[in-house]
């Protein structure tokens, strides 16, 4: 029966497992298989995907925790479910994001306490420094990530607690990762930067308040740039 199905692309090596799970997923959805259904094997899967059977089975752990497929021991796995093309990886991939940006937002804001009591004029004047490259970017309608990761790790510099820094650092190090699917987001980022304008003239004059109200504005952009992402690898 299955011969008549439609076939699996294989799935780049370099891939995470997730990657797996949204070809399975919709191996179900384009077969339009139903509840009940038996899907191959982990040992058929791994050989129509071409990797190991290690990241298959955690595959089909992801999918059976979405209550996608239901795997009985000894018989077999099955179709729980019916199945959406949705991308399972978008969406673990959002949640991870959120996670790591809840996270930075958080510690950011212990960064914008310690800029207020602590920036130099040399400090807030290399501040503007990077602020001013990012407006003539954005004037020439790009977003400069470069100077804004330079503008952020400054504000990290006047803290200057070490490990706050290296915390932060590695945040967004890790946020990064995820610039696959966020590749169109220049336009939505390029109106970040009046906040970020806001930002650097609240820590000048020590308000505290609206240096987080203009902080909350930019989390804010960032997270709708999300919500917007859309699978850059979807369908390769």
């Amino acid at each position: 029966m299955l011969k008549e199905l439609a076939s699996i692309k294989p799935v780049s090596k370099d891939l995470l497992y997730v990657k797996v799970a949204d070809a399975i997923n919709n191996f179900i959805y384009t077969n339009k298989l139903q509840p009940g259904d038996k899907i191959p094997s982990e040992r058929e899967l791994a050989e129509m995907l071409q990797i190991g059977r290690n990241s298959v089975r955690e595959a089909l752990r992801v999918l059976e925790n979405q209550d996608i497929i239901e795997v009985k021991t000894g018989k077999g796995v099955y179709v729980a479910q019916n199945s959406s093309s949705d991308s399972i990886y978008l969406k673990l991939i959002k949640v991870n994001y959120m996670e790591l940006m809840d996270t930075k937002m958080v510690l950011d804001k212990s960064v914008i306490d310690y800029a207020l009591e602590n920036a130099t004029p040399a400090q807030l004047e290399k501040l503007e420094s990077f602020l001013l490259e990012m407006e003539n970017a954005a004037a020439r309608n790009t977003f400069s990530m470069e100077q804004d990761h330079k503008f952020h790790h400054c504000l990290l510099e006047i803290g200057n607690n070490k490990m706050l820094e290296q915390i932060v650092l590695n945040l967004i190090k890790a946020l990064d990762k995820y610039a696959g699917i966020l590749e169109e987001a220049n336009a939505l980022w390029i109106t970040t930067i009046p906040y970020h304008r806001q930002l650097l003239e609240a820590i000048k004059r020590c308000d505290r308040q609206a240096a987080f109200d203009a902080y909350d504005k930019i989390y804010q952009i960032d997270i709708v740039a999300l919500n917007t992402a859309r699978d850059s690898e979807a369908g390769s």
